[in-house]
């Protein structure tokens, strides 16, 4: 197929014209049977092939190099639900390890202290609440603490023991 791209356009700017998915996913590339870097631009008539694999996902760096709004925009989009993701995992974590230091766990906190919870806070679901645990917007103990509804006096002052974190690529960390 022959694809209209701008000046200057990448083969990231070619896998994302071809499909957000195969954008997503690429990993390498190939223009008229030479592996090349994602950061190549095109010429009038390579012949592009694109490799992609299922672990593979966009890099921030890509932003400084893509020339088209499709490719700029599903980055970014990507980017913020991947961090958005790992934070509210991350903001699970920290919130089950301060409950656990009040030896309750998140599953046996009712529903109605999670309503008050948000009522009384600025967030508007659950995932808000953990995402900013993660972000570093709440703290952990203090959110354990609302949700069981102890005052400040009750609440013996415990240090959570360490969390450990895999990998040195999360966007929360």
């Amino acid at each position: 197929h022959i694809m209209a791209l701008p000046r200057g356009a990448t083969v990231v700017d070619f896998a994302y014209a071809v499909h957000s998915n195969v954008g997503d996913h690429v990993t390498t590339a190939q223009i008229n049977g030479e592996t090349v870097p994602l950061r190549t631009e095109l010429k009038n008539g390579d012949r592009v092939e694109i490799i992609t694999a299922p672990h593979a996902h966009p890099n921030p760096a890509w932003l400084t190099y893509v020339k088209t709004g499709k490719a700029r925009s599903e980055i970014r989009h990507f980017l913020k639900t991947m961090q958005s993701e790992e934070s509210m995992a991350l903001g699970e974590r920290l919130l089950g390890q301060a409950l656990r230091a009040l030896n309750t766990r998140i599953a046996d906190v009712a529903e109605e202290r999670w309503e008050r919870l948000l009522r009384d806070s600025s967030a508007k679901s659950r995932q808000d609440v953990l995402s900013d645990i993660g972000l570093g917007k709440r703290l952990a103990a203090i959110v354990a603490r609302r949700l069981l509804s102890l005052s400040e006096q009750h609440a013996a002052e415990t240090r959570p023991g360490a969390i450990q974190i895999k990998g040195s690529e999360g966007m929360a960390v």
